[in-house]
């Protein structure tokens, strides 16, 4: 009887993910946003997106997946989710709660390693959605964090539009110092592969177009953070 109830508990708490359709793992820095210390633009080598994107290339070289970041958010979204199962040492059944219980540990421990200004913690989410649906979470994501990030970038320069829309808000921006940096970032970052990828091209016409090779050159620093 024992073994049934609380069998029924963990049940209720963990997905089981599919071994076949791609995985996606969520990650939303907490209380980044609010938190004053953190500077969700803030490029500089021991900064808050310099970290996220740093750990968007390592995670997404080292697990073949595609990696969007931008304001307090990374998603990964892996095609072939045994990449990320058999890594995380779970058992051929699956469940969202132990992938994220490893995974968000190794997140964690990488992405402090390099913003020096506030230890930020990490909520988690897992789950599998069919492979035609990759562009449109991506797309999804991406207005998410235009959204997220045009109201930062206001607030920021002491601009404050809350019943305003996204489009009033941009053109809003556009007047502020600093736009011009802020724009190649506004609707979040895409990666695939350990190389930041043109989200524009990928969500128009679905190509896969690598940018310009920056610093994100990292095959090793994994190993020698932990």
């Amino acid at each position: 009887m024992w073994n049934n109830y609380f069998w029924n508990i963990q049940k209720k708490y963990s997905m089981r993910v599919s071994q076949k359709q791609p995985l996606v793992i969520r990650l939303d820095g907490k209380d980044a946003t609010k938190n004053k210390e953190i500077d969700l633009l803030d490029k500089s080598e021991e900064g808050f997106l310099s970290a996220l994107i740093k750990s968007a290339c390592y995670f997404s070289q080292k697990y073949k997946c595609y990696a969007i970041i931008g304001s307090d958010e990374i998603s990964f979204i892996c095609e072939n989710p045994m990449d990320i199962i058999e890594d995380m040492g779970s058992d051929k059944s699956p469940h969202s709660n132990e992938i994220i219980s490893v995974f968000s540990q190794l997140f964690f421990q990488y992405f402090n390693h390099f913003d020096k200004h506030k230890i930020v913690y990490w909520h988690a989410k897992c789950f599998s959605i069919p492979s035609e649906k990759i562009g449109s979470y991506i797309k999804y994501r991406s207005r998410i964090i235009e959204n997220v990030l045009v109201t930062y970038f206001l607030k920021k320069n002491g601009v404050k539009l809350d019943d305003t829309s996204i489009s009033e808000k941009i053109k809003a921006c556009e007047k502020l110092g600093g736009y011009k940096d802020f724009e190649t970032y506004k609707s979040g970052l895409l990666y695939y592969c350990g190389k930041e990828i043109s989200l524009e091209d990928f969500l128009n016409n679905g190509e896969i177009v690598i940018k310009e090779k920056s610093e994100e050159d990292i095959n090793d620093m994994f190993s020698e953070i932990i």
